[in-house]
């Protein structure tokens, strides 16, 4: 089935997936199944349909035990977007197809988008944008000295929180001693607010960074030299052991945790 005739029988839903993959890259059945709110069956009967038209390829780590598939976008695929965005008027997004998965994306809005499927009603990831989509945003708003990993709006409980989330990538650079692990590549993280001369329009910045002592330091530098936005800081060990809109996220200044959307408050 070529490329055209398949483009032409998509459902919205398949859409929406090629979609997903081309503006966040790589994805699993479950990332899908997640983004979709629909079985893992099904996201995995749409993936093999969308691979089978070679709008999507798949792929998995001879080392990975689980045999996950992992399925990006492919150039046919990108392309086949590319042009329907365009013919129905809307804004083609940059690097369509050439994005990396976002490390925001697995620890932030993937979880919170399962957290509002478990609880309707009461809570709900209204918005989400990508790194590329963030960036724009920022400058938007004159801000383009900052680089954020995403930007989101968390309602819960009659409440909302709109934030920017930075995710710590560990130390940088080649050879590092082992007494700088500890701070390297932190300093960079929040510089960019430093150097803003006005609030930044969200209610927090979040900040998860690799592990405790990483988060420490930085809480310590926080405190040091507060930034005018209210920040609030957590672990990628934690997120993996509890969902993103519990208590884990730690204020500067305070001993405990807050839920996530009393982060600001």
């Amino acid at each position: 089935m070529g490329d055209q005739g398949a483009a032409g029988r998509l459902s919205p839903r398949r859409w929406r997936i090629l979609s997903y993959l081309a503006q966040h890259g790589a994805a699993t059945t479950l990332d899908v199944a997640l983004v979709c709110g629909v079985s893992r069956l099904t996201a995995h009967r749409d993936l093999v349909g969308l691979h089978e038209a070679g709008l999507v390829r798949r792929d998995r780590s001879a080392e990975d035990r689980t045999h996950t598939w992992f399925y990006e976008v492919t150039p046919e695929g990108t392309d086949v977007l590319r042009r329907v965005l365009a013919a129905s008027g809307q804004p083609v997004p940059l690097r369509l197809g050439q994005r990396p998965s976002g490390k925001a994306d697995a620890l932030l809005f993937l979880p919170l988008v399962e957290v509002s499927r478990r609880n309707p009603g009461r809570c709900e990831l209204f918005q989400w944008l990508a790194m590329m989509e963030t960036s724009a945003w920022l400058r938007q708003h004159d801000l383009a000295q900052l680089r954020a990993d995403g930007y989101g709006v968390w309602l819960q409980d009659g409440r909302c929180l709109r934030f920017l989330v930075h995710v710590d990538r560990g130390p940088i650079g080649g050879v590092i001693a082992e007494h700088e692990r500890a701070t390297s590549g932190l300093g960079g993280l929040l510089a960019g607010y430093r150097r803003a001369d006005r609030l930044v329009p969200v209610g927090a910045v979040l900040v998860i960074v690799q592990d405790g002592e990483r988060e420490e330091r930085l809480r310590v530098d926080l405190r040091r030299e507060p930034l005018r936005n209210a920040v609030a800081t957590t672990t990628q060990q934690l997120l993996y052991r509890h969902w993103p809109d519990e208590q884990v996220w730690q204020v500067p200044g305070e001993s405990g945790r807050r839920r996530l959307i009393e982060v600001g408050s």
